[in-house]
């Protein structure tokens, strides 16, 4: 009896389900009916409005691909009809139907093509582009970085020349470049310029100068030739930085931090140096921020409340209102405004990709919702607008790859040839880190739009991703339990601390807090092998100039001074026995030595022999008989990996060569090493144009 029941409910049971599954096949089968029917109302009918009806009503569909097609379809239809509905409807299904990636595809390049569509109307021949600008070899965004500006007749670039520090300019057409400060070399002077912005007349420059204090001078030089003065000085601020001129050339538009840390948007009059505060910020400064052409407003970017993502706001030069833009849960910054006055051009990774945006801005009102200039385009560095409306910027591209590769640890040499990972992160994850158990790979992964915590499993592959509300972080290391993980990150207001991570839970909790007056920043660590404290190295920002290695209890926050020594950066790494901390100074006569972890004296075992020795990788062999270090060679663009005996000695080259950096972590059995590298910096890197993409008014045409 029992089984004929168990028979019965079981062939309920599947007839209940054939007839929801019939029912939503039928279901799915009249949606694809219907949009088969409007299809052939639109192309064969040619009746677009009747169409358009239907496409609203399949668009409510449950049948979520049908309902993406149709709002393609709809969003055709309002192109052949000139109605700017079109745009809603390609957005819609970027927003809602996110999984349709073929309909979103679509939907992205219809919408990249409106904005184009508008902007060849009316100009003749003259079509949009995107083209890069050719300075030579590209190092960081191009020889010409990325803290300088156009000139507003587009013929000169400022930027600086870390060869010296000195304020120069790049002829675009003939190459040429020119300094206009004279400071001496490095080893003459620690001074150096930042960011700069041309008068509206491109006969001068401002720019933001770090002077032999460490503070930062607001100054202004002519192109003539004429000496440089300095137009504000205030041993007060943390940090300054300038953002343009008003239309009148009278104001400068600058950002003051103060040593009470709250910020301030300010206008500092050229004939003077008289300061008039606009705006007081707890958040964080901008940026960027930009004149109106008539000099009205200003348009600046600011951190949401608790987070790094930013929203854009508009400023009346009086400082009589303010005016929201952009509000959105995405991340948008400034781009610039257009000389016509009405478009603001923006960046937002709204679409979980870094696009180019513009807004109108008209009658003191914004006037309709953003439209998509150029998709996934990079992260974008502005240099500014040209008087014909071309705009500037810098790009930095990079891909990031994944070796791993086996030494033999008697001989250090280089046994298997690398390997690169596969991942579906690839091209993101940096800095790997091995857990102390080797079972697991800490990475950094970052994009454009974000960057997190990625842990992979090395027998199962899985990836976990931590997000984090950090603007940016590095250097991850792993607690000697494995439990946690260490990071140098920076929070929404810019400031640097030292974070530690929960591996389970991936909860952040800042526990070396940025330093009171931002001048003695801690710039890497590494942990003692107990776990109850780290080691810091804190470079100071003022003088007298000098780098310290700290040691730091985590329960009670104190710190004893182990090393103190003439500025430069360290890198630090602890022994396997937790007896000894190797460390390496960067800068001027550059050494690596090793000290008594608990501190003492110290003991040089190499000295190198290149002036400025950055960004070096230092870790020990597990048995503790090496450390391992990067090293280029002075004149060679080639990075290799060396080990050197603790005991002292020369230096053995490992034999594995890379054209840049190798970000190093040892797996505990000695044998296998783990390295990520850029692998694309260059190709998409650098300085480039856009042109012919601003809307045109139709009152124009």
């Amino acid at each position: 009896m029992k089984t004929t029941k168990l028979v019965l409910l079981t062939g309920l049971l599947c007839a209940a389900l054939s007839a929801g599954y019939l029912a939503s096949q039928a279901k799915d089968n009249k949606a694809d009916v219907a949009l088969q029917a409007a299809i052939k109302t639109e192309t064969v009918d040619g009746n677009l409005k009747g169409a358009i009806e239907q496409y609203k009503k399949i668009a409510q569909s449950v049948n979520r691909p049908v309902a993406a097609k149709a709002l393609i379809r709809l969003g055709q239809c309002y192109e052949k009809l000139g109605d700017a509905e079109a745009q809603k409807a390609y957005q819609k299904v970027i927003d809602s139907y996110p999984e349709q990636t073929e309909a979103v595809k679509a939907a992205n390049e219809k919408l990249s093509l409106l904005l184009r569509a508008d902007t060849v109307a009316g100009k003749g021949n003259k079509e949009f582009s995107i083209r890069k600008i050719k300075e030579g070899k590209d190092v960081y965004v191009g020889d010409v970085g990325t803290e300088g500006a156009v000139s507003p007749d587009g013929r000169y670039l400022s930027y600086v020349d870390w060869d010296t520090g000195d304020l120069a300019i790049y002829e675009i057409a003939t190459g040429t470049k020119r300094r206009l400060t004279n400071k001496g070399s490095w080893d003459q002077s620690n001074e150096f310029a930042q960011y700069s912005r041309w008068s509206p007349d491109g006969k001068q420059i401002v720019y933001d100068w770090s002077n032999k204090n460490g503070d930062i001078d607001l100054c202004i030089v002519g192109l003539d030739g004429s000496k440089p003065r300095i137009l504000y000085s205030n041993e007060e601020n943390d940090w300054a930085q300038t953002y343009g001129w008003s239309p009148d050339g009278k104001q400068i538009l600058a950002c003051f931090s103060r040593k009470d840390r709250p910020y301030q948007i300010v206008l500092v009059s050229t004939a003077d140096g008289s300061v008039r505060v606009l705006k007081t910020m707890e958040q964080g400064w901008p940026d960027n921020m930009n004149f109106s052409p008539d000099g009205r407003y200003i348009v600046y970017d600011f951190p949401q409340k608790g987070s790094w993502e930013s929203d854009i706001s508009l400023l009346s030069t009086d400082g009589s209102r303010e005016i929201p833009l952009v509000e959105h849960p995405a991340d948008d910054y400034v781009l610039g405004w257009a000389p016509d006055g009405k478009n603001i051009l923006f960046a937002s990774d709204r679409r979980n990709s870094p696009d180019v945006w513009v807004i109108q801005f008209a009658d003191g009102k914004v006037q309709g919702t953003p439209k998509l200039v150029k998709s996934n385009i990079g992260k974008i560095y502005p240099k500014g607008f040209t008087q014909k409306g071309s705009f500037y910027y810098g790009i930095y591209d990079s891909a990031y790859d994944v070796y791993f590769a086996e030494l033999d640890p008697e001989t250090g040499k280089m046994l298997a040839l690398t390997k690169k990972t596969s991942t579906r992160f690839e091209g993101s994850l940096t800095q790997p880190e091995y857990s102390p158990d080797g079972k697991y790979i800490a990475y950094i992964s970052v994009s454009a739009s974000h960057s997190a915590l990625s842990i992979q499993s090395l027998e199962t592959g899985k990836m976990q991703e931590f997000p984090s509300k950090l603007r940016s972080f590095y250097q991850p290391r792993w607690s000697p339990d494995g439990r946690s993980i260490l990071v140098n990150g920076m929070d929404s207001k810019r400031k640097s601390g030292i974070w530690r991570i929960d591996t389970q839970s991936g909860i952040f909790t800042l526990i070396v807090p940025p330093a009171p007056d931002d001048r003695d920043v801690a710039t890497t660590h590494e942990w003692s092998r107990d776990g109850k404290a780290i080691f810091l190295a804190r470079n100071a920002n003022h003088l007298p100039y000098q780098s310290r290695i700290m040691l730091r209890e985590i329960e009670s926050g104190t710190e004893k001074e182990l090393y103190r020594g003439s500025r430069g950066m360290f890198s630090l790494s602890c022994s396997p026995d937790g007896k000894w901390l190797a460390f390496m100074r960067r800068g001027k006569e550059g050494f690596l030595g090793i000290m008594p972890a608990a501190g003492g004296e110290h003991r040089e075992l190499y000295r190198f022999k290149q002036e400025d020795l950055m960004f070096v990788s230092l870790r020990w062999t597990p048995d503790g008989k090496y450390i391992l270090f990067e090293h280029v060679e002075p004149g060679q663009n080639k990075w290799s990996l060396w080990r050197i005996p603790m005991e002292g000695g020369e230096p053995q080259k490992v034999g594995l060569e890379w054209d840049v950096r190798i970000l190093l972590s040892v797996h505990p059995d000695g044998r296998h090493i783990v390295f990520s590298s850029p692998s694309s910096i260059g190709e998409n890197s650098g300085n480039w144009v856009m042109e012919n993409f601003l809307p045109i008014d139709k009152k124009e045409k």
